[in-house]
């Protein structure tokens, strides 16, 4: 018979694809510049809250019992919740394709560059969550500084962007960032997760940003 652990890593892991196949229709839409495979998106984004709804009541019940693993349980709530929150903060990547007002020529160079940054992002989480799974530290930390790449990207982005040098207009250049920053953040939500990985297993909470 499986632990309640167990149990809650299995609705994590699958918390943790979903996020990763939502992440991926995102860039996708992005990439297509298509209002309605963005549209489509957002629903999925209901399935993300709900999972991790469900998650958070398990983790009350389960620590409500004190079992032995109660740090992992705790840990489990806190992995999930920065799920939901990176999956929000691909929505908001999302909507930038729901009204693309920038210029095709501009537009592509970018959503290429948002499609790097998202598949960086889903590498994170996926190799983030086995070392969790596998109480792993030492590849938490090496996920963790995948996280500089995404910083490096943001920061050229910001800094083209502000140059002027496209012509876009002001709205078109603060969509532009705002959609490069939710990338950023979202490897930052998966930096945590390392970090709760190391906390778990070493008793030390580390800053890996």
């Amino acid at each position: 018979m499986k632990s309640t652990t167990k149990l809650l890593e299995e609705r994590l892991i699958y918390l943790s694809s979903l996020a990763r196949d939502t992440c991926r229709s995102v860039l996708d839409a992005v990439e297509r510049k298509s209002p309605a495979n963005a549209n489509a998106v957002l629903a999925l984004d209901q399935k993300v809250d709900e999972l991790n709804r469900d998650i958070q009541e398990a983790v009350l019940q389960v620590a409500m019992e004190c079992p032995e693993d109660i740090a992992s349980v705790i840990i489990i709530g806190k992995i999930a919740q920065d799920i939901e929150r990176l999956v929000d903060h691909s929505m908001n990547v999302a909507r930038i394709a729901i009204d693309p007002t920038v210029p095709s020529e501009s537009y592509d160079f970018y959503a290429l560059t948002f499609k790097r940054m998202g598949e960086i992002v889903i590498e994170m989480l996926d190799e983030a969550i086995d070392a969790f799974i596998n109480r792993d530290p030492e590849v938490a930390k090496q996920v963790a500084k995948k996280d500089d790449v995404l910083d490096t990207i943001y920061a050229d982005l910001k800094k083209r962007l502000r140059s002027g040098q496209e012509n876009l207009k002001l709205e078109e250049t603060i969509d532009l960032m705002l959609a490069a920053k939710h990338l950023e953040r979202m490897g930052d939500y998966v930096t945590n997760i390392c970090e709760y990985t190391t906390m778990l297993t070493t008793g030390v909470q580390a800053d890996l940003n």
